[in-house]
């Protein structure tokens, strides 16, 4: 029986990971260290990493306990999660006021069943485009007819599409299209020829890697790329480079 043995070749900030147990769920690990054994083992150096609580039941208190996991860890990069309260939004902008904020994530506004529409979100998505802070956005979990239509009215604010399956793939195109300040996350773009057909498109620098740990598996998607008919520095930039440049970070 054969052995199949990957390692990367760049450099790996995985764009879209998720800590913590959810109500509902447990999470594979206890502890930050395990999570970086986890990420060792499929070559990702880095991860931009959220609470999943947070996204369902409270933004707040999922940001809380975002703590325990980064504030030792330089490897995991904070991802707060927001809502549309006034609550939410306050805490938003403690974190920023304290040099913490770096990107938000918004809630699942599909199981909170609140609509994306810009008389509830208008208030974070103004905070967000003044203080340039990018957001990210899972199609997965909100309606792409409302994700255009909201976002429109907001064009300079930068957003980052994550978790779109091939049932998107007729959308994705007429999306970065139309929402020319958005990045698309590759997690679960699998179908045929998708990436590359978009890399020629759109260009290498408005995609990148991420897994949506723990809803997917690590490993998948950047085997995959890194079996692409693509150039070394095409690759970098998907892999880390477009996401240390969103956030302002240096490798």
């Amino acid at each position: 029986m054969s052995t199949l043995n990957f390692t990367p070749r760049v450099s790996v900030f995985d764009a879209n990971v998720g800590v913590g147990h959810r109500h509902d769920r447990r999470y594979p690990f206890e502890s930050s260290d395990q999570l970086l054994e986890e990420m060792a083992h499929h070559g990702v150096d880095r991860a931009l990493v959220y609470e999943v609580q947070g996204e369902l039941i409270s933004p707040t208190q999922g940001n809380d306990a975002l703590h325990k996991w980064t504030d030792s860890n330089h490897a995991l990069v904070p991802q707060y999660v927001a809502g549309c309260d006034t609550e939410s939004i306050n805490q938003l902008t403690d974190l920023d006021k304290d040099g913490k904020l770096s990107n938000v994530r918004l809630h699942n506004t599909e199981e909170c069943r609140l609509p994306f529409v810009p008389w509830v979100y208008d208030d974070l998505l103004t905070w967000l485009t003044d203080q340039n802070i990018p957001l990210w956005i899972s199609l997965a979990d909100t309606p792409p007819t409302e994700i255009v239509e909201t976002l429109s009215k907001h064009p300079n604010l930068e957003v980052v599409l994550v978790g779109a399956h091939y049932v998107h793939s007729l959308m994705i195109r007429p999306m970065l299209h139309a929402l020319p300040n958005t990045y698309l996350e590759l997690s679960r773009y699998e179908n045929i020829k998708g990436i590359e057909k978009l890399a020629q498109e759109f260009g290498t620098n408005r995609l990148l890697y991420g897994s949506f740990f723990p809803r997917y598996a690590m490993g998948p998607m950047l085997f995959t790329l890194h079996h692409l008919s693509m150039s070394e520095e095409d690759l970098a930039s998907i892999c880390a480079k477009n996401l240390e440049g969103i956030l302002s970070l240096s490798k």
